[in-house]
């Protein structure tokens, strides 16, 4: 704690014992009728104050302990703290600007349970797809290619899904192709409970003259990040690994990232892309997450999540008195690249009915050592 501090909560501290001390001498006072004379207490009373000699230092020691408790505000408000005041928090990243049970997201149905304090917690979200389904393949890839298991990493699956039957045929396939990692706790499976998603009529208007199918589904997509950021974030771990359902990965990934999440370990990005594609391989530092989740919850059902991840670096870094390509550099300064690209895109059935989906990351290297 810096000198300042410290001496301004050593002034309260005293303060806060000599109130102590006035209060209680005050009300013996009174107690007695005014008429104690220093040398003439009869044995009763000398019990009686060496009892309230005791009940000042306990309280006393209460309040410092009080103050001691609180002293880590004095990091992000520099006033003192005063019995009975409120305290606000102001920190560089938020950690709970979200409300109810988005704080700590509950699931509805899980397999497995990863530890807490990882390393790097991948998650990656899935839903059903129109006659096929990547998840194996994008799992497989990433066991097979880590390597280096000097690194604790752990997958997490998010199925954003409530249909019980697709949830007991999904962790049946997941239990046969995976039991060990399972068991181990490398892997884990959650869905969310069905209470989780909103009334999608009530709550979503056509934008950007996409049709309303569309907009639910990428504002599904939206809720689906929340719930599994929040989870992970409430794992304790250093970082979240942003992936997708339908990814391969380098060989020799994990090693690469937190080579370069330790050479940045002194930057203050808002996440460093391992892809150029949409919302994958985005490595977030753990704290970040409750502030950039409660920034998609503002914004849930008006925009896709790639936009929304421009947006929130933009709100940050970027000025109205500068045109969009300066604002671009700003903001990639808070997104830096690696090249070359650990993960690559896959699929080609869209999560979206009736969507096709070709993208490639060009710079895609299939082996990262």
């Amino acid at each position: 704690m810096p000198a300042v501090l410290l001496r301004k909560r050593n002034i309260w501290l005293a303060a806060a014992l000599f109130y102590v001390f006035v209060f209680v001498y005050y009300f013996d006072f009174l107690s007695t009728g005014g008429s104690k004379e220093v040398g003439k207490a009869e044995p009763v009373q000398e019990d009686r104050q060496a009892q309230e000699d005791v009940d000042v230092e306990t309280e006393a020691a209460a309040i410092i302990t009080w103050l001691e408790s609180k002293s880590f505000v004095a990091n992000v408000k520099d006033e003192p703290i005063v019995p009975g005041e409120k305290v606000y928090f102001h920190p560089l990243d938020p950690v709970f600007p979200l409300s109810g049970d988005l704080k700590a997201p509950s699931p509805g149905f899980e397999l497995g349970q990863i530890p807490k304090n990882a390393d790097v917690v991948i998650g990656i979200p899935t839903v059903k797809r129109q006659g096929v389904s990547y998840l194996s393949q994008t799992i497989d890839s990433l066991l097979k290619n880590q390597v280096d298991r000097s690194v604790d990493s752990r997958i997490l699956v998010y199925v954003g899904e409530t249909d019980e039957e697709f949830l007991r045929d999904l962790s049946r396939s997941l239990q046969s192709s995976y039991r060990k990692h399972i068991e181990d706790g490398i892997l884990q499976l959650i869905s969310p409970p069905k209470s989780y998603y909103p009334p999608w009529e009530k709550v979503l208007q056509s934008s950007f003259n996409d049709a309303l199918e569309r907009v639910k589904w990428r504002s599904k997509q939206n809720l689906d990040q929340i719930f599994l950021m929040m989870y992970i974030y409430n794992l304790s771990p250093k970082y979240y690994l942003m992936m997708e359902d339908d990814v391969i990965a380098s060989h020799g990934y994990i090693g690469a990232i937190m080579k370069e999440a330790n050479r940045r370990s002194m930057e203050n990005y808002f996440y460093i892309s391992f892809c150029n594609l949409g919302a994958i391989g985005k490595l977030f530092r753990a704290e970040t997450l409750p502030s950039y989740a409660s920034f998609i919850h503002t914004f849930w059902n008006k925009k896709p999540l790639d936009w929304l991840q421009l947006d929130y670096v933009a709100s940050a870094v970027c000025s109205y008195d500068e045109n969009a390509q300066q604002c671009n550099k700003r903001r990639e300064l808070k997104m830096p690249p690696h090249k070359p690209s650990l993960f690559q895109h896959i699929g080609s059935v869209s999560s979206l009915q009736g969507k096709t989906q070709n993208l490639k990351d060009n710079s895609f290297k299939s082996d990262a050592i």
